[in-house]
């Protein structure tokens, strides 16, 4: 008997552990009311088994990870991870209660043993009690009151901690110039003269690079004030070889930015109790100049905490940003015209000045970048803000009353100045800017809420009042400008939200009052109203929802006084002579104009497909009317309500979050398509065709049934068959006046962002790509007209090319004609025969693009068990950019103008970033 026990040792082992071999899910099953469901069937699809539920609707059934469990007739479907399944024995073990085994006590045994002491004085002879409202830890005890002379209140002992945390991030960045137009590197300063190709040196004052090639040239090694090496001769043995210059005055840089953040807060229990935020902040910012860039200081703080029931939040921040120097007159625009029209013949780098003072250039019409760049004081622009805020916010049980006061004060200061022999102000111009501004802002928000999270109304009742103030002074012009508004909004909303388990609605109602005292009329009636419907669980799948919405919005507004519209003086000068351009003038008043009003009303819809997949749209169209511009009459700049458009379009979102490619590995997706027109469909009288910004002869431009800011500039004669009309000498013939030529609008954008994540490792790549609209190359066509484009150095040596077209006869035309005869008179050649900006609409290019914008890769390292913790993140902005024009990035603007786009006179290029962060969280 004692052999068989033996024997079945073996096979219960074997038993036991094929048992525990097998894996379970657990849990308990819901309805789709989230109610226990009990003798619920429950199917696994994999294995094909079933399970009930009991009385508490918990069941237990074999599974293997990634089974799929269904229940309520296939309504519900759960697919089981790995980390949700148990052995048997785990889970039963689970579901019972332990107990340590106590001591076993006995009254009887204890009444033997031990002898009955009286205490006359123990509590439980007292008369006196505890109050029910004591706290039930005594061990947290913080005093001890009596209430009366037989009740007691036990009041709980909440620990005070102070406690510090906070984080510090530094990085820094390098920068390096994108693409910038192809220059010839051939031909140098000069042009023909009795059928010859010369050199003409600096002395000269010649402009054009139409010269001999230099690789014919040598130094003729004499002294000379314009280059060391000395004047340029024809090469012959024994001379030294001509030197080709480069006079790029772009260089890679460094820059820097410092953040401390310090939180400090005292916690009793729970609960905090009062914190004080400190942040500390700098940044230098390095251009890619040549010695040029800003240097950002910032303080800030914030103290929160509750007093009486008030939630108490103060804030201020001071901020000082100075820079060698800013583009506000055009000076890096200008320096960078200069260095590209520079001949390949003449070395700016060699010296700045001449021997009498005077700057040393190609000529006498243009300017050493160096010299403009060159100046007495380190810093030419210093800008400090101050900004303090009070937020109190009281809660009573549906009431809210939430008050809001801010005051800030902004000075900023310019020195604008270019030193005597600059080109265009030969005896040299100053002008020092100031401009003090101020602005009080109160907002004083009270609410009230009826219902709970099924059905919720709440109204709310708004009051803003903004009070601002800007002095500005321009020394040059000494004038001083001054303006002032005071503006009040009142805003009644009233919102209701509708909640279901698979139904959800909102309706956002409301009106508002504009009240000004610059505006020539107020406005008591600007409505808006927003609804949605959302269905959750469509179709009875889980995390299947569609959402519907719309939105009817009108308001009223009025341009910022603290802007400046000096920039428009550009539209007083033609291009060639930018040389003047010197913006002192501020806009005479911002008193006595209509508000811009509009009207936009929204339609979209959204979807969720499970937990991964989104989709959205909408589609909008605002109609804005009596916008405002600016314009010069009788010598002053001013702003007038000119034209009425509407900007209208359509957006589409989709995105795939959480697929998972592999073990710990995950990706997210997301792609926007952008696409929308802005038309202007009413012009006041006397302003059709008005420039908004850009020269007197190219610009952009207001035209009724035209897109806002299409580009106004010069054209070809052409028949009415559409062919180019050639003239007597064999060229394409420039017809009279202007028309518009080019709409910058994009057919469409499309914006891509990834991130992946491996463990603790994500890298984030975001990139887009723009189909459609057209700019203006101005750089190309000055670069084109003084000989120093690539094209024109390709192309001079070209004979007896017959341009496509007919002659004023209607014949079709066969006259040869050589791009640049030297017999000829320079001005004559295929460039510089249409004047300085050429024909316009010869150098309108397509604006499209695909971009690289930001790829990014961090790493987090906790530290001390997570507690603190480190990250370091790697990023590379613009790492790619192809382009379809041959010119500066689309994306830049006309002088660094809001409203520039589309126009490129020698804007400046983007610049790629290689940087490094490092954020450490303590």
């Amino acid at each position: 008997m004692k052999k068989n026990y033996l024997l079945l040792l073996p096979f219960t082992i074997s038993l036991l552990q094929a048992q525990n071999s097998q894996l379970y899910y657990s849990g308990k099953f819901l309805t789709p009311k989230d109610k226990v469901q009990n003798f619920l069937k429950i199917h696994n699809k994999n294995s094909g088994i079933y399970e009930l539920t009991d009385e508490e609707g918990f069941a237990i059934i074999a599974a293997k990870p990634y089974d799929t469990l269904v229940w309520n007739q296939g309504k519900n479907i759960h697919v089981i991870s790995t980390y949700e399944l148990r052995e048997l024995r785990a889970i039963l073990e689970s579901q019972t209660e332990k107990k340590n085994v106590e001591n076993i006590y006995s009254k009887a045994y204890d009444t033997l043993v031990s002898k009955e002491i009286r205490d006359d004085f123990s509590i439980e002879k007292t008369k006196t009690r505890l109050s029910k409202k004591s706290h039930s830890y005594f061990n947290l005890i913080r005093k001890l009151k009596q209430k009366n002379d037989s009740v007691y209140t036990v009041k709980r002992l909440d620990s005070r901690m102070l406690m510090f945390n906070g984080s510090f991030t530094t990085s820094f960045d390098i920068k390096n110039r994108n693409a910038v137009p192809a220059t010839q590197s051939r031909y140098v300063q000069g042009r023909s003269e009795n059928g010859n190709l010369v050199w003409k040196g600096p002395e000269t004052h010649e402009m054009f690079s139409f010269g001999p090639d230099i690789s014919t040239l040598g130094f003729n090694g004499l002294p000379y004030e314009y280059d060391q090496n000395g004047k340029l001769i024809p090469w012959v043995d024994g001379l030294q070889h001509a030197r080709k210059y480069k006079n790029d005055i772009f260089k890679t840089t460094v820059g820097y930015n410092n953040q401390l953040n310090v939180n400090a807060f005292i916690q009793e229990g729970n609960n905090e109790k009062i914190r004080l935020s400190l942040n500390l902040g700098q940044q230098k910012n390095q251009m890619y100049f040549i010695d040029q860039f800003d240097i950002a200081n910032s303080f800030k703080a914030k103290l929160n905490t509750e007093l009486g029931g008030y939630n108490i939040n103060l804030a201020f921040n001071y901020e000082e940003d100075k820079a060698t120097n800013t583009n506000r007159i055009g000076l890096f625009n200008k320096a960078y015209q200069n260095s590209l029209l520079t001949p390949v013949s003449f070395s700016n780098e060699q010296n700045t000045f001449l021997n009498n003072g005077s700057q040393r250039s190609y000529s006498q019409y243009a300017d050493n970048p160096s010299f403009l760049f060159e100046q007495d004081s380190k810093y030419r622009y210093q800008n400090r803000e101050r900004w303090f805020s009070l937020n109190v916010i009281k809660n009573w049980d549906h009431f809210k009353v939430n008050i809001s006061q801010s005051y800030e004060k902004n000075t900023i200061w310019n020195l604008d100045q270019y030193k005597p022999s600059a080109y265009g102000f030969s005896n040299g111009v100053l002008n020092e800017r100031t401009q003090n501004s101020s602005a009080y802002h109160s907002n004083i928000l009270g609410s009230y809420t009826l219902g709970d999270y099924d059905f919720k109304n709440i109204f709310s009742l708004n009051f803003i009042l903004n009070d601002r103030k800007s002095d500005i002074y321009n020394s040059f012009i000494n004038q001083r400008s001054l303006y002032q508004r005071t503006s009040q909004d009142h805003i009644f909303n009233y919102n209701m939200e509708i909640r279901n388990y698979d139904f959800e609605a909102g309706v956002n109602l409301g009106n508002a009052f504009y009240i000004s005292n610059t505006s020539l009329k107020n406005n008591y009636w600007l409505p808006k109203a927003n609804v949605y419907l959302k269905f959750n669980e469509i179709f009875d799948w889980y995390n299947y929802n569609f959402k519907l919405l719309g939105s009817y919005t009108q308001l009223s507004s009025e341009p910022e006084i603290t802007r400046s519209y000096a920039s428009y003086a550009t539209t007083l000068l033609n291009a060639e002579n930018y040389n003047q351009y010197f913006p002192v003038q501020e806009v005479e008043s911002f008193k006595g104009l209509s508000n811009i009003n509009s009207r936009e009303w929204k339609v979209g819809a959204m979807l969720n497909i499970g937990y991964h997949i989104n989709l959205d749209g909408e589609y909008f169209n605002r109609k804005n009317t009596d916008d405002l511009f600016p314009v010069f009459e009788n010598n002053q700049l001013k702003l007038k309500n000119i034209a009425d458009h509407t900007y209208s379009g359509y957006e589409f979102n989709f995105a795939y979050n959480r697929l998972r490619l592999g073990y710990h590995i995950y990706t997210n997706h997301k792609v926007s398509f952008f696409k929308y027109k802005d038309i202007v469909y009413r012009i006041a009288p006397g302003y059709q065709n008005l420039a908004v910004s850009g020269f007197k002869d190219i610009y952009k431009t207001l035209s009724e049934g035209q897109a806002l800011g299409a580009v106004m500039g010069s054209y070809f004669e052409r028949n009415a068959a559409g062919q180019l009309i050639i003239d007597e000498f064999g060229f394409p013939k420039k017809a009279n006046g202007m028309k518009i030529i080019a709409d910058p609008t994009p057919d469409f954008v499309m914006k891509f962002n990834h991130s992946f994540t491996y463990k603790n490792l994500s890298l984030d790549i975001n990139w887009e790509w723009k189909k459609g609209g057209h700019l203006w190359n101005g750089t190309q066509a000055v670069l084109d007209y003084y000989g120093r484009s690539s094209d024109s150095g390709d192309q001079r040596n070209s004979k007896n090319y017959v341009f496509q077209g007919v002659d004023a006869n209607g014949s079709i035309n066969q006259i040869p004609v050589d791009f640049y005869d030297p017999s000829r008179n320079v001005q004559e050649n295929r460039w510089s025969r249409y004047g300085y900006l050429g024909v316009a609409e010869n150098y309108i290019q397509k604006a499209d693009y695909i971009r690289i914008n930001n790829i990014s890769l961090s790493s987090n390292f906790p530290i001390n068990y997570g507690n603190q913790n480190l990250k370091l993140t790697f990023y590379v902005n613009n790492l790619m950019l192809w382009q379809a024009n041959k010119g500066a990035d689309p994306n830049q603007n006309f002088y660094d103008m809001d409203n520039g786009r589309g126009l490129d006179f020698f804007n400046l290029p983007s610049f790629k970033t290689f940087g490094c962060i490092v954020s450490l969280k303590f």
